[in-house]
C-alpha cells in the first residue's frame, strides 16, 4: 500500500483557508489600479509595528534587502566589522559582505543553536573596528544576548536583529522581537510563519531617523520627490503582497498556537521513547536524539521549523529513511558560514565547534500549522525505530 507523503509544509491548506479573504483582497487592489506601496502597504507597516511593540516599519521587496538596508542606513560599509554567528542561512552574512564590510564570525549556543554571547563577546573584544552586531533567531527562537547586550550598550554597538524567522516570538523578558535591536529585519518568504505569496520583507525600529533612512533607501536614495541623497535600492512592497500579508497577519496568532501544539507534541512522543532535550546530555543507552529545549514562560518559540539533533554519525542515514517512508526532511543548515566557498575569506583560524558539529547533526522534521496529528506519530515512529534499530 503506498504511504501517504509527509510534507515539510503545506501552503495549499493554508490558503484553500482564507481563499475568499485574499480574493477580496487582491479585487480591490485591482480596482484602485496601485499595485507598487500605497495604503495597503501602510496598513500592513501599521499593523506590523503594533504586533512588535515598536514605533516603526518599513516594508521591502525581501529579508535580504531588508539585511541590505539596515547595514546602508547604519552606513556601515568598508573598512568596517560586523560579528555575526557562523550558523545561519547565507544571507545572513552576505549582506554584510555587500556593504563592503567584514563579516567575523562566532560560535554558537549548542543549546539554542543561536549565537553564543560569551564567545562573541571574546571576538568583539578583538576587533577594534566592530561596528555592528548581527544577530540571527533560528528556527523560532529569538537569540538569547545576555551579556553582549549590554556590553554593545556600553559602547553604542548597535545591534541588528535577522528576525527573519522569529516573528511572533517572545524572549524570555518578556520582549517581542525588535525589543533589543537598533533595527531588526523580516523575511516575508512564503515558507517563513508570516509568508507571502512572493518575495517580500520589512524592518522595525523604534529610531526615527534611522526608519526614515531605511525608507528613503528602498526608493533609491529619494528624500524628497525627485531628490536623491543616496544610492539605494529598488526594494518596494507590492501592494498585492501587503494584502495577503494583511490577511496571513489576522491569523498569526491562531497558526502560532498550533505550531507550538504540534512541536510540543512532537516533544512528548521523542521523550516517552527515551529522547532528551538539548540541554541534557544523551545518557549511555539513550536514544541519540535530542529534541528543541522549550523555552519557558513568558518567552515564546515559535517553531518556524522542528529542529531535531541526531547523534552518532546517524543523521544522513535517518533523513534516507525518512524518505524512504515518504517523510519530508530538510538539513538547515549543513555547513557552518564560514566553511561556504564564497566566505571562505574570512573563516577564522581556528574551527567553530559547535557550529560544525550542529551542521552534522541537525534535522528539520514536518511542522505547520494543518500538520495531522497522526502524521507526527508516524514520523517519531519511523525515526525511533530507526535509531533504535
Amino acid at each position: 500500500m503506498t504511504k501517504t507523503a509527509i510534507p515539510m509544509i503545506d501552503l495549499a491548506a493554508q490558503h484553500a483557508e482564507i481563499e475568499e479573504e485574499l480574493l477580496q483582497g487582491f479585487a480591490e487592489v485591482m480596482v484602485s489600479g496601485r499595485f507598487v506601496l500605497g495604503e495597503p502597504v501602510s496598513a500592513f507597516e501599521t499593523e506590523l509595528a503594533k504586533l512588535c511593540e515598536i514605533r516603526h516599519a518599513i516594508s521591502c521587496n525581501s529579508g535580504t534587502d531588508a539585511l541590505w538596508l539596515a547595514l546602508q542606513a547604519l552606513e556601515i560599509g568598508p573598512g568596517d566589522a560586523v560579528l555575526c554567528p557562523a550558523f545561519s542561512f547565507f544571507a545572513t552574512a552576505a549582506a554584510i559582505v555587500r556593504v563592503g564590510a567584514t563579516p567575523v564570525f562566532a560560535d554558537i549556543d549548542p543549546v539554542t543553536l543561536n549565537l553564543d554571547p560569551e564567545d562573541a563577546i571574546r571576538r568583539a573584544e578583538s576587533t577594534p573596528n566592530l561596528r555592528a552586531v548581527l544577530t540571527a533567531d533560528l528556527f523560532g527562537r529569538i537569540a538569547n544576548l545576555g551579556p553582549l547586550e549590554d556590553w554593545c550598550r556600553k559602547r553604542d554597538v548597535p545591534i541588528i536583529e535577522d528576525a527573519a524567522q522569529s516573528i511572533g516570538a517572545i524572549d524570555a523578558d518578556a520582549r517581542p522581537v525588535g525589543a533589543h535591536a537598533r533595527v531588526a529585519c523580516f523575511s516575508f518568504y512564503p515558507t517563513k510563519n508570516l509568508g507571502a505569496l512572493g518575495d517580500a520583507g520589512a524592518l522595525v525600529t523604534a529610531d526615527a531617523p534611522l526608519a526614515r533612512r531605511i525608507a528613503s533607501l528602498r526608493v533609491h536614495g529619494e528624500s524628497e520627490p525627485g531628490v536623491y541623497t543616496a544610492l539605494g535600492l529598488n526594494s518596494r512592497m507590492d501592494a498585492l503582497q501587503a494584502v495577503a500579508l494583511s490577511i496571513k497577519l489576522r491569523h498569526l496568532e491562531r497558526w502560532t498556537r498550533a505550531r507550538r501544539q504540534r512541536a510540543l507534541h512532537y516533544d512528548a512522543l521523542f521523550a516517552e521513547r527515551g529522547a532528551t532535550p538539548a540541554d541534557v546530555p544523551i545518557g549511555d543507552g539513550a536514544l541519540p536524539l535530542q529534541t528543541p529545549t522549550p523555552l519557558l514562560e513568558p518567552g515564546r518559540h515559535t517553531y518556524h521549523r522542528y529542529v531535531i539533533r541526531v547523534a552518532a554519525g546517524r543523521r544522513d542515514a535517518l533523513a534516507a529513511a525518512l524518505a524512504d517512508e515518504g517523510i519530508a526532511t530538510e538539513i538547515y543548515y549543513a555547513r557552518g558560514l564560514h566553511q561556504q566557498p564564497a566566505l571562505a575569506d574570512f573563516a577564522p583560524p581556528e574551527p567553530l565547534a559547535q557550529t560544525e558539529r550542529a551542521a552534522r547533526e541537525v534535522l528539520a522534521l514536518p511542522l505547520y500549522p494543518e500538520l495531522p496529528i497522526e502524521s507526527i506519530e508516524r514520523v517519531v515512529g519511523v525515526t525511533t525505530r530507526f535509531l533504535n534499530g
